[in-house]
């Protein structure tokens, strides 16, 4: 019973969750003006992007494929993104920065989600249509329905090693697939133009960004395809099973961490460090990562005012929407891994208070961001179950 309502609870919070931010992520952009000025780019003729930082505005590409449906769905995100990687505004592009590493620790979680052995065959599975689906919709709508998905259709019986496990071969290449197919084309998106990249490239760039998930899934399947399948079929398969996770875990929470940290460090020194000391960042950091307000790195545009608070600027309205984006996708993923981790009993989980699990994931949210706070209590979660079956297998702890 305290089972059954527990999933109760929590599935009702995440549909709250996606009720929500159908608000702060999508209807307050059109109430704060951000929609109005970027349909105003797209009602110009010739289309141009927003200004890069010069002041300088260039031609918006109209052409990609030969289908032209597809083709105006591109016209309508590139004004979106651009600004995001011009530099146009500098709190937007660390924002960028530090999303980019909550991104990589969701997509480990989702990706990792696909591969667990307990969730084979369910809808949740199937990482890259959720991938693809929150990209093209918001994140912070689609990642509280895929958790509510997630909590709905999980069995009533407790993680075993088995469940939490999978293919190594799988698992282990969880890194290089998310490396390729979202860092690398995130580093292409960010090259300058026209100084590196003529502008139509770096527009195509921006485009082929927006797949990421798709190139994420894609390559994954081809390192399981091409890598040799020796290296994960010994006795010893379930050991590495285990260790190929803890090293997939390691890799996203060291890129959420670092975006993280540095992002934040950097802000509240801009804020509170001395004179000297900002002095000296404003000498070593380039301009487009040196915010003249960094405050509103962090702080979302206020959604309820009488009258409506009003953007002053496109790229003001885009960090919104970023920003709750990240906000509802974070905090409901971290929701739902502490759900995860709750149906775990082991001496250490008796043991541990709400408290305790909250005082927890609070820490792992000032280390890692809330996406990363989840993807490390997911790692605990792991490391519970593995420690439940060596308490079973182990006759000292019975």
């Amino acid at each position: 019973m305290a089972v059954d309502i527990s999933r109760a609870v929590t599935t009702s919070a995440h549909i709250l969750f996606a009720a929500s931010s159908i608000y702060f992520i999508i209807v307050l952009q059109f109430l704060n003006g951000t929609m109005s000025l970027l349909d105003a780019y797209a009602a110009t003729s010739p289309q141009y992007l927003p200004p890069t930082p010069a002041g300088k505005s260039i031609l918006l590409r109209l052409k990609y494929t030969s289908f032209a449906p597809l083709d105006l769905m591109i016209n309508r995100l590139t004004p979106f993104f651009w600004p995001l990687v011009t530099g146009a505004l500098p709190e937007l592009t660390l924002f960028g920065v530090y999303m980019g590493g909550q991104l990589v620790a969701s997509e480990v979680l989702v990706v990792l989600e696909g591969e667990r052995q307990g969730n084979q065959g369910r809808v949740v599975s199937y990482s890259t249509i959720w991938g693809l689906v929150w990209q093209n919709l918001p994140w912070g709508f689609i990642q509280p329905i895929y958790n509510a998905v997630h909590v709905i259709t999980c069995t009533a019986d407790s993680p075993t090693t088995v469940s939490v496990t999978g293919d190594a071969k799988g698992i282990s290449t969880i890194p290089l697939a998310i490396t390729i197919g979202y860092i690398l084309p995130s580093v292409l998106m960010c090259l300058p133009s026209p100084d590196v990249v003529s502008h139509e490239a770096h527009q195509a760039f921006l485009f082929a960004w927006q797949l990421f998930p798709l190139w994420i899934g894609l390559t994954h399947l081809l390192l399981k395809a091409i890598l040799p399948s020796s290296s994960y079929t010994s006795s010893r398969s379930q050991k590495t099973s285990i260790s190929s996770l803890r090293k997939t875990y390691i890799f996203g929470l060291f890129l959420a961490a670092s975006s993280h940290l540095i992002t934040v460090s950097l802000a509240l020194a801009l804020i509170y460090a001395p004179s000297d000391v900002k002095s000296q960042l404003a000498f070593l950091i380039p301009s487009s990562f040196l915010p003249t307000t960094p405050s509103l790195i962090f702080t979302p545009f206020p959604p309820f005012t009488s009258p409506q608070a009003i953007v002053s600027e496109v790229s003001i309205g885009i960090m919104s929407l970023l920003q709750y984006d990240t906000i509802f996708a974070g905090f409901s993923s971290l929701l739902w891994a502490s759900y995860l981790a709750s149906r775990v009993s082991t001496k250490s989980r008796e043991q541990s208070t709400v408290l305790g699990r909250f005082t927890r994931a609070t820490v792992y949210t000032l280390l890692f961001g809330p996406c990363g706070a989840a993807l490390a209590v997911m790692w605990k979660r792991d490391e519970d179950v593995f420690a439940s079956a060596q308490e079973k297998a182990d006759p000292k702890n019975e």
